[in-house]
């Protein structure tokens, strides 16, 4: 059976006013989610018909190389006091830098 779409009006929150009569305004104006109305929206979902895939379309027209990727020139390592490599700083072949970490 196929899905009947629901018409939703619209209703904005009246703190003058009590939840109940808030509750029977938005009622009166389409606009109160129910259980009802939940379930009847995943029954719509459970029964919807998907076909099959179709075919694949054709191939697209090869885009252009993109630029050479970089590689490293060079590495300055920074020691501590002690002699220990803590990081360092690694210069690649288009002179951007990139920080090296030490765990």
């Amino acid at each position: 059976m196929a899905y009947t779409k629901q018409t939703w009006g619209t209703y904005q929150y009246d703190e003058s006013k009590s939840l109940a009569e808030n509750i029977t305004a938005a009622e009166a104006a389409n606009a109160l989610v129910t259980v009802d109305k939940i379930k009847h929206i995943e029954d719509g979902i459970a029964n919807e018909q998907v076909g099959p895939a179709g075919k694949d379309g054709a191939t697209g027209t090869k885009g252009a190389d993109g630029k050479a990727g970089a590689s490293i020139k060079s590495i300055k390592l920074t020691k501590d006091e002690g002699g220990l490599i803590t990081g360092g700083t690694a210069t690649l072949t288009d002179n951007t830098t990139a920080p090296i970490t030490v765990e």
